[in-house]
C-alpha cells in the first residue's frame, strides 16, 4: 500500500509543535519534581538508608533530564520548525548525553527491583549485604558502564557514519542499536518481570502469614503491617513506572528492528524518533512521580 507522505508529514509537523511544549513542561517538572526528590532526601534522616541512594540516583539522572537533554530537544525542535540545520558536534553530544541518562535511568530501575526483592524477601541478609559502601560501588559501576557504552555510540562503524546531522539529528547503527536494545531493554525488562513476579509471591506468602498469625507473637504488631503497607506502596507505584517503561519502549525497539532487519522504508525512521521522544516524556513523568510518593511517608 503506497504511503501518503503529505498527511504523514502533516502529522509530523503537528507533533513537532506538540512536542515543543512538552518538552518546556518536561524541563519545568523535572527541575522541580527531582530538586524536591533531593533535598528531601538530604535533609530528611528518615531517608538516609542506603536503599534510597537509588531514588537519588535516579533523581540526578532525570534531573540531567531537565537541565541538558530537554534544552537540547527544545532547541532541535525550534530548530526543525525554523528549518535550520544542527552540526554534527551537537548530535555527537545530544546522542551521548541521551544514551547515558536513558540507559542508566533503565538500569538503575532494574536494579532496584533486585533491592526490592532482597529486601521484602531477604530482610536480615539485605540489612548486612546491601550496605551504603555496596551500594555506592553498585552505582558507580552503573554510571561508569552507561558513560563508555554512550561514548561509544559516538563514534562511526563500518565506515558508517553512523551519526547524521541535518534538520534534526538522527543515529543509524545496525550494530550498535540491536546491542543496545538487547542490553537496554529486553534483558532488563525481564530481569524486571521475573523480580516483581518473584516480589508478588513474596508478599503474598507474607500477607497470608500475617493473617493467620504464623509469624508467632508478633504477628498482629501493626508496626509489621505498616511497614508491609509502605512497601507495597512504593512497589505499586514501581509497578506503574515499569509498566509505562515497557508500554513506551516496547513498541520502539521491536519497530526498530523491524526496521533494521526487514528493510522497511527508510522514511519511516524519523516517525519511530518522534514515537520515541513522545514516549521518553511519559515515562520521565512517570519516574519523577515515583521518586515523590517514594520519599513521602
Amino acid at each position: 500500500m503506497a504511503v501518503d507522505y503529505s498527511e504523514v508529514l502533516d502529522f509530523l509537523e503537528k507533533l513537532n509543535k506538540s512536542e515543543i511544549v512538552i518538552q518546556i513542561l518536561i524541563i519545568i517538572f523535572a527541575i522541580l519534581g527531582n530538586t524536591m526528590v533531593l533535598v528531601a532526601t538530604w535533609r530528611e534522616r528518615s531517608l538516609h538508608e542506603p536503599n534510597k541512594y537509588f531514588v537519588a540516583c535516579l533523581a540526578v539522572a532525570d534531573l540531567l533530564v531537565g537541565m541538558i537533554f530537554a534544552p537540547l530537544r527544545l532547541y532541535q525542535l525550534v530548530n526543525i520548525e525554523n528549518g535550520g540545520t544542527t552540526s554534527i558536534y551537537f548530535c555527537r553530544f545530544y546522542f551521548w548525553i541521551d544514551n547515558f541518562l536513558q540507559t542508566a535511568s533503565i538500569y538503575i530501575l532494574t536494579f532496584i527491583s533486585f533491592d526490592r526483592y532482597l529486601k521484602i524477601s531477604k530482610p536480615l541478609q539485605y540489612k548486612s549485604r546491601m550496605t551504603t559502601s555496596t551500594l555506592l560501588k553498585i552505582i558507580f559501576i552503573i554510571w561508569l558502564i552507561t558513560a563508555t557504552v554512550a561514548t561509544l555510540a559516538m563514534f562511526p562503524y563500518a565506515d558508517s557514519p553512523s551519526i547524521y546531522a541535518g534538520a534534526q539529528c538522527i543515529f543509524m547503527n545496525r550494530i550498535f542499536h540491536t546491542i543496545g536494545a538487547v542490553s537496554a531493554f529486553f534483558l532488563p525488562t525481564t530481569i524486571m518481570l521475573v523480580m516483581y513476579t518473584l516480589i508478588f509471591l513474596v508478599v503474598h506468602k507474607r500477607q497470608k502469614m500475617l493473617r493467620n498469625g504464623a509469624l508467632g507473637e508478633t504477628s498482629n504488631n501493626p508496626n509489621q503491617r505498616s511497614a508491609l503497607l509502605r512497601n507495597l506502596k512504593v512497589i505499586r507505584m514501581l509497578l506503574v513506572v515499569v509498566g509505562v517503561f515497557i508500554v513506551c519502549w516496547g513498541p520502539f525497539f521491536v519497530w526498530l528492528m523491524i526496521f533494521y532487519y526487514q528493510k522497511k522504508e527508510t522514511f519511516w525512521l524519523s516517525l519511530t524518533y518522534c514515537y520515541e521522544h513522545s514516549c521518553n516524556n511519559m515515562v520521565y513523568f512517570a519516574m519523577v512521580l515515583w521518586q515523590l510518593v517514594t520519599i513521602l511517608p
